[in-house]
């Protein structure tokens, strides 16, 4: 029987720095994964999906110049770009394992299970450790219908070679939205199934309706308040049945996605026999990130019910484990956090959405205006850009900020800066920024 200081579920951004951090301090560390090593952001997730939105927006910014210096044809080749994003993914894998092996980590494969609090089981051996840490991440959730297993995963459109020529993606969050626009400016006609009144639901509603207006314009069919109820297989397509107000609709495709959210990947581990308590947003978790039940198991990263599924939060909650671990104690404190959806244009949110803050009580006033006239976007032929800024009425400080537009990913970057500062919208305003960049905007907004 193996024994270990510390040992770790998933290899992602947290399960490796936890790793690292504790082993540097000369602990006996373990880590497992289930899958290939490196974990969703960097297989399944952010890394490959912006390399693949590297040609889609090459191809935008052509498009948009067109008979204004940009001439010839206008193509996007999508088995190159899904090649350049093997290129840079193929390798992860192994190194990732290199360098934990090389920090003395020993590396693990395959799907262990809790049999008490202090010891696992994989492939009917047992592995115990004096503390655990869970960062396994999020899985697909499941539609819960009728021919489910005919929608394809997130992960599995990076496996994608050929662009289908009808595809439906079933949600119309970050995914679906980001997946959508992709795949129709590589020539798909894309339809999104969302059951909520809003797409992007947790962005401002601003900012989310233009970039829904946009999408419809470049040819995205979005159906709302829609419940898909059933997927059925007719030949070499699907047929996806779903209900608008008790009635019931149908639109045939190539290929179908799930796309309706993720959940935390926790159900394989038999949590129940560590005496770990969950609840539907992950394990419940204490300010320095241990179980409730078993303090000597943590969670971090998208898992843990103090999270959100984004990959900053995943580096400062793991950071909070290693440094507990390391007998620093450390409490979790979560500053404000930007959000970005990288469709074309991207749509950025951090702080408070206009719902949150009456909600809330706050007392207030909101700032927005479609900004697309504006040099710097009419520059590069973008048609669309704005924005909308929440503002306590008393000390002026930002409550939350969000923008739609080509460069909306790095403005919001300013605003985190502003609001982890304490500074007034107005001082924000006043610094001196590089003119004309999208950042001196903001002295405008």
């Amino acid at each position: 029987m193996e024994n270990f200081d510390v040992f770790i579920f998933g290899t992602g951004t947290a399960g490796q720095l936890v790793a690292k951090e504790c082993a540097a301090t000369g602990k006996k560390v373990g880590i497992i994964d289930i899958r290939e090593y490196g974990g969703v952001c960097s297989q399944r997730g952010c890394d490959p999906k912006k390399l693949l939105l590297a040609s889609s927006e090459a191809f935008e910014l052509s498009k948009n110049m067109k008979t204004d210096g940009i001439a010839g044809a206008l193509k996007i080749n999508w088995r190159d770009a899904f090649n350049y994003a093997r290129r840079y993914t193929n390798d992860i894998p192994q190194n990732t394992e290199k360098d934990l092996k090389k920090k003395g980590i020993k590396c693990y494969h395959g799907e262990a299970s809790f049999k008490d609090s202090h010891t696992i089981i994989l492939d009917g051996e047992e592995i115990r450790a004096d503390h655990f840490v869970i960062a396994t991440g999020m899985q697909p959730l499941s539609l819960g219908i009728p021919g489910e297993k005919y929608a394809l995963t997130s992960g599995e459109f990076f496996n994608l070679k050929d662009v289908p020529e009808k595809v439906i993606f079933v949600g119309g969050g970050y995914i679906g939205m980001e997946f959508g626009h992709m795949l129709c400016r590589a020539g798909s006609k894309v339809t999104i199934i969302d059951k909520g009144d809003q797409i992007l639901s947790p962005f401002e509603a601003f900012t989310s309706n233009l970039l829904e207006e946009e999408s419809i314009k470049m040819g995205i069919n979005i159906i709302k308040n829609a419940q898909v109820s059933s997927i059925e297989k007719i030949d070499n397509r699907y047929c996806v049945y779903y209900a608008i107000d008790d009635q019931i609709h149908q639109v045939t495709t190539d290929c179908v996605f799930n796309t309706a959210g993720r959940v935390p990947s926790i159900d394989k581990l038999n949590l129940a026999l560590a005496n770990v308590v969950t609840n539907q947003d992950g394990i419940l978790v204490n300010s320095k990130l241990q179980s409730t039940s078993q303090a000597h198991i943590y969670a971090c990263g998208d898992i843990s019910s103090k999270s959100l599924p984004l990959t900053p939060l995943s580096s400062i909650e793991a950071k909070v484990v290693a440094d507990n671990l390391n007998g620093k104690n450390r409490d979790l404190e979560i500053p404000s956090i930007p959000s970005s959806v990288f469709t074309i244009p991207q749509c950025s949110g951090i702080g408070l959405t206009e719902n949150q803050a009456v909600a809330e009580n706050k007392s207030f006033h909101t700032i927005e205006k479609d900004t697309s006239g504006w040099f710097n976007n009419k520059r590069i032929n973008s048609p669309l850009y704005g924005y909308k800024i929440i503002i306590e009425n008393e000390t002026h400080k930002i409550l939350g900020a969000h923008i739609v537009g080509p460069e909306a990913a790095e403005q919001i970057n300013m605003f985190a800066i502003a609001m982890k500062a304490d500074m007034s919208f107005e001082n924000l305003k006043n610094v001196i920024f590089n003119y004309p960049t999208w950042g001196n905007d903001i002295k405008s907004f």
